[in-house]
């Protein structure tokens, strides 16, 4: 009988051992943590270069930093460096070949910029001809064949009626400086007066050269175009802030830059940034953290030379979007919106 005892205690405990033991050593369920999609934004501004983004290491950070010293120079102020090494960011193919990218610029009679988002490639800036973008577009071939999508947002110049000027080298000091733009425009001899023809106002107006047809604005779409193309981005990227803060990640970045893009030709439109937090803490102090964190995109927005078109609104936890307390719902939850004044609500 004392030994049944012993035994029945003995195996009780193996239970017990067994219980609290056995999982730790048993491979997790949980999938590993998703890496950051890294990502690339270059951008020629009033003869800066800028760069940013989140890349996987140091080497791709250091050839994309060799192109563009070897293109724009060295000069202080000329290159701004925001590119950030970061662990978690995902090895990507077109990361070793970004650097080839930067002579694009070359080819652009206004600023222009390159946007990467791990997906897709957009490309915007203004060219002087066809020749020009078919030279951009040829030279953006290699990350194509990595597999980004290609958005070309790139706009023909109204006054390309022939080849633009040859630019042998990208520097932004060229491109940016009216007084070399106007020595390389033809002169027209003036006549005198005695000379010029007289012509009556009908025939002068037929004896015009008919205007080549430009290609539409983007400028010239709908509001409600637009709206749809801010929805997209912010599906596919949310803007995101440090916890209980409203300093904007790095990652947002890049979503940021491509809603800047959608938004550049359309300076007279009216748009609301909208902040959003979940429903944890007190009303009014999501209320303000959502107020801080509108006007901080506004901010950047500004900073990138949007004009001041934008109402920053924080409404707190008043518009979720899910009333579930699951993780993800309460991530979609706080968000930034963007709403175009006078469209249907997002």
């Amino acid at each position: 009988m004392k030994s049944a005892a012993i035994l029945a205690v003995g195996i009780v405990a193996l239970a017990l051992l067994a219980v609290l033991c056995l999982p730790r050593h048993l491979p997790s369920s949980t999938a590993s943590p998703t890496p950051t999609p890294a990502n690339f934004h270059a951008r020629v501004e009033y003869g800066t270069l800028i760069l940013r983004g989140s890349l996987p290491n140091e080497t791709s950070k250091a050839t994309i930093l060799q192109q563009a010293l070897a293109l724009y120079g060295a000069t202080p102020g000329t290159i701004v460096d925001e590119l950030a090494v970061d662990s978690r960011v995902g090895l990507v193919a077109w990361a070793d070949n970004v650097s080839q990218v930067l002579p694009i610029f070359g080819h652009m009679t206004e600023r222009g910029s390159i946007i990467i988002d791990g997906r897709t490639i957009v490309v915007s800036g203004q060219v002087g001809s066809a020749q020009a973008k078919s030279a951009v577009l040829q030279t953006i071939a290699p990350l194509i064949q990595t597999g980004l999508e290609l958005e070309d947002r790139m706009l023909m110049s109204p006054a390309s009626g022939g080849p633009s000027p040859k630019v042998h080298s990208p520097s932004p000091s060229f491109k940016k400086n009216p007084s070399l733009l106007v020595a390389l425009a033809p002169k027209v001899p003036a006549l005198a007066p005695s000379t010029r023809p007289t012509v009556s106002p009908v025939v002068a107006l037929a004896s015009k050269t008919p205007t080549p047809p430009v290609a539409p604005s983007m400028a010239e779409a709908s509001p409600a175009s637009l709206q749809k193309k801010l929805n997209e981005i912010l599906v596919r990227g949310s803007i995101e802030f440090e916890s209980k803060s409203s300093t904007i990640t790095p990652t947002s970045l890049p979503t940021l830059d491509r809603l800047i893009a959608e938004m550049r030709p359309f300076p007279y439109t009216d748009i609301e940034i909208g902040g959003h937090t979940d429903k944890y803490g007190e009303p009014e102090y999501n209320r303000q953290l959502s107020q801080r964190r509108a006007d901080a995109v506004r901010r950047y927005f500004a900073k990138q030379g949007l004009p001041k078109q934008f109402t920053a609104v924080g409404y707190g936890a008043s518009q979720p979007l899910s009333v579930s307390e699951k993780r993800a719902s309460l991530q979609r939850n706080r968000r930034i919106e963007l709403r175009v004044k006078g469209q249907p609500e997002l």
